[in-house]
């Protein structure tokens, strides 16, 4: 009788202990698929900032086209040229070769990030993809799949815009249209400079 109590104990023990795996497994995975656990990979804005000259900027996660989450506040400590562009932008297709110029520069410095932003409420996976291949792009892209809601914060009423950000996450210099002739070296002066 007592060791068919023990047997009975352990097996009770045994289910409970399954019980409480199972539910903390299911949890964790909620909280981890839905962005509400640390490793959160919900995409858009992570603060309520508005972009302003010599304000810090609003952070935000946006997944690369391998749905990797791209944090901005990850390049703190370098100066970031934020582009926001699309597929179809003939001034995004003409400034593209001097951004990927200047990121092929100071990747030896390594004290610069050019990062690019699609923006995907009027462009498609595919076609930005395209653009990507088609320039040889080696920086970081990203695309806005919160329904434009980063570019909207950042003011972005037009395309291309590009963003000139100091090493502490400072605005430094906004270029609304095409980075064309001192425009691009000047916007990044001035973030470097600010450092």
């Amino acid at each position: 009788m007592a060791e068919s109590f023990d047997r009975r104990t352990l097996l009770r023990r045994t289910a409970a202990a399954g019980v409480v795996l199972t539910v903390g497994g299911l949890f964790v995975s909620r909280e981890v698929l839905n962005g509400d656990g640390d490793g959160s990979t919900e995409f858009g804005l992570l603060d309520e900032r508005s972009p302003s000259v010599g304000s810090p900027v609003p952070d935000f996660v946006l997944p690369s086209f391998s749905g990797e989450p791209v944090r901005s506040e990850d390049f703190r400590g370098k100066t970031l040229v934020l582009n926001f562009w699309a597929s179809w932008c003939p001034p995004c297709r003409a400034e593209m070769p001097d951004l990927q110029e200047l990121w092929v520069e100071r990747q030896e410095r390594d004290d610069l990030v050019v990062l690019a932003v699609d923006f995907l409420a009027e462009d498609t996976i595919d076609a930005a993809s395209g653009f990507v291949d088609e320039f040889e792009l080696t920086f970081p892209v990203v695309t806005d799949t919160s329904d434009g809601d980063v570019a909207e914060r950042y003011g972005v009423r037009g395309l291309p815009a590009t963003f000139f950000i100091d090493r502490g996450g400072i605005l430094r210099q906004i270029s609304l249209g095409p980075v064309f002739g001192n425009l691009l070296p000047d916007g990044v002066a001035a973030a470097d400079a600010a450092a």
